[in-house]
């Protein structure tokens, strides 16, 4: 998930960067479904932990915050939209 090189989603400096998330790479899967590798900037995965009241961010955790989002996104729900 989390990269070993780390890089910024904008020019901001640290103080104001917007949590972000890189896709790597997209695999399709015979089941209709897909699989996504992601990595994740130091604020996205800040704001994980602040929304979640989660103490440590894991795999298994920011891959299902992640896909609740999308969802969230693609059903246009709680003020999500896909751009």
């Amino acid at each position: 998930m989390q990269g070993a090189v780390p890089w910024t989603c904008s020019n901001l400096t640290m103080k104001q960067e917007l949590p972000c998330i890189r896709v790597i790479k997209i695999t399709e899967n015979d089941d209709d479904t897909c699989t996504m590798d992601i990595e994740t900037s130091d604020s996205f995965d800040k704001w994980y932990l602040k929304e979640t009241g989660k103490k440590r961010v894991t795999k298994r955790g920011i891959s299902n915050f992640v896909r609740d989002l999308l969802m969230k996104a693609y059903n246009k729900e709680d003020g999500y939209d896909i751009e």
